[in-house]
């Protein structure tokens, strides 16, 4: 079954790239000499010394470094730049400024053409500040085009900063941040792109985003989510044609963190769950944007509460008295007026897109302004009902969070005019975007109270996340309870089907 255009057909096999790799590819070489070889042989010879002579010259020349092609037909090197169905795009974050890239035999091309071929070292390291990659034996260093450079170890696994990675990485300069990271004028950290088997990064992403010691159901449900995440944003990302990565490894999208945090485990149940994503329960059958988040707080809420937008398989919120009891069910944040001061100028410093909520008046010259008040608007949620099927009778008596206060939709900011004490400023900004700007580790979510004393604030509130789709915390807990994988989605996620992508 061909799920969506951006990614036709969606057999997600995965390949496997270990200790025989090496011995595999020798194969392939030797059965490129087939018998309609024969009788071409000092041809091929010839046409090869001159091919070899034309990657020392060309290696030579771009990286300054005494490195010599692997001896290999360029045709059939080990860097050939993964972009198929089967891989995923991450772009890795907090590398800082240098890099160090070590790994067994690690081949470094250029992305754009790696049939030209490749230089061979231990250790590469990146200065993303300047843009220049150093190969330490030779004290030689050369800029990094803006195409990029892949580089992978013929082990199949690389050390990024003492961090292991499987498959590729491709280093771009940090201009090329500036499309998708406007504090990139301050930045000084390189783009660095995994390319990896999405099955692979699946394993990463279970310890990462939960836990593969939980309940197997709640795993499975938390893994069939995050892998339709991965390609409804494989999808969207590659009808940009310019965008060179699908997501972030952070929670901007799904927390990724490498080959260190994949265990047997995680392993076992991505691989159970082969090919299982969410669609639409009617129309076509692609991908959902399958939301979720680590904590609702008692109910969950649909994406055009929270962006405005609205997405294929969120018909509407859920009630969820499986997250009680959880870290983040009822939380406490206190600030002074001047510390939320400081945080209001520094979102509008590094947020172009939401600084748009704050006029030109406040922009030229925050220091004018002296906040007076903040008020939390919100809408009164309606009643809902719980689904049939989702929840039994247990689970129904546990406690829920109180509903009669919703999440807040807007915070309205009240400034005095310093120069003209009768002058009054007032903001209305989306509480979403605030909660960014603030502390999203400790304004834990959009659903809260809030409470003055003095010149300081008090935001007294309820789960932690965005509140969209899935609750980590309630879908562990349902998996305690004896729920199956297949209750806990079509629970949170009410207006789907799950289904299999085709082989």
């Amino acid at each position: 079954m061909d799920i969506t255009r951006g990614i036709n057909p969606l057999g997600l096999l995965s390949i496997h790239r270990d200790s025989r790799r090496q011995n595999d590819y020798s194969y392939q070489l030797s059965e490129s000499r087939s018998e309609s070889d024969v009788g071409r042989g000092p041809q091929i010879r010839m046409l090869w010394v001159q091919v070899r002579q034309g990657l020392l010259l060309f290696c030579s020349g771009f990286f300054s470094v005494q490195a010599v092609a692997l001896p290999l037909d360029p045709a059939r090197l080990a860097s050939e730049l993964k972009m198929n169905p089967q891989t995923i795009r991450v772009r890795l974050s907090g590398l800082g400024r240098v890099m160090t890239i070590k790994g067994e035999h690690l081949a470094l091309s250029l992305a754009k053409r790696p049939d030209l071929g490749n230089v061979q070292s231990e250790e590469w390291i990146i200065d993303c500040k300047r843009s220049l990659i150093h190969e330490p034996s030779t004290q030689k260093s050369r800029q990094i085009p803006r195409s990029g450079i892949l580089i992978e170890s013929l082990s199949g696994v690389l050390s990024l900063n003492q961090r292991n990675f499987r498959d590729q990485l491709v280093v771009y300069p940090k201009e090329l941040l500036s499309p998708y990271d406007e504090s990139v004028r301050n930045n000084s950290e390189c783009l660095v792109v995994n390319h990896i088997d999405l099955e692979r990064y699946l394993e990463s992403v279970v310890n990462g985003e939960f836990n593969s010691q939980w309940a197997e159901a709640a795993v499975e449900a938390q893994i069939i989510a995050a892998r339709t995440y991965a390609l409804f944003q494989m999808t969207e990302m590659r009808k940009d044609k310019g965008r060179v990565f699908d997501v972030e490894s952070t929670q901007k999208d799904q927390v990724y963190l490498g080959l260190d945090r994949v265990d047997s485990k995680a392993s076992e149940l991505v691989a159970k769950t082969k090919g299982m994503i969410l669609v639409p329960r009617f129309g076509k059958n692609e991908p959902i944007k399958a939301f979720y988040h680590a904590s609702c707080g008692g109910r969950t809420i649909t994406p055009e509460k929270v962006w405005g937008a609205s997405f294929k398989g969120f018909g509407k919120g859920v009630r969820c008295p499986f997250c009680y009891g959880s870290p983040s069910y009822l939380w406490d944040y206190r600030l002074s007026f001047h510390e939320l001061e400081k945080k209001i100028w520094n979102g509008i410093s590094k947020d172009s897109l939401n600084r748009k909520f704050w006029p030109e008046v406040y922009r030229s010259n925050p220091n004018r302004w002296y906040l007076k008040s903040v008020v939390a608007r919100g809408d009164r949620p309606k009643a809902i009902k719980m689904p049939i099927g989702a929840l039994i009778a247990e689970a129904q008596a546990g406690q829920t969070a109180d509903l009669d206060q919703g999440h807040i939709k807007e915070l309205h900011f009240e400034f005095l005019d310093r120069e003209d004490i009768g002058n009054t400023l007032k903001v209305k900004m989306d509480a979403y975007a605030a909660r960014n700007w603030i502390d999203p580790s400790r304004l834990k979510s959009t659903w809260y109270e809030i409470m003055t004393k003095g010149r300081s604030i008090l935001f007294r509130g309820k789960g932690s996340g965005h509140g969209v789709g899935m609750c980590q915390w309630g879908a562990k807990n349902m998996g305690e309870k004896g729920f199956t994988r297949d209750q806990i989605l079509l629970h949170y996620y009410p207006g789907v089907k799950i289904a299999r992508i085709s082989k």
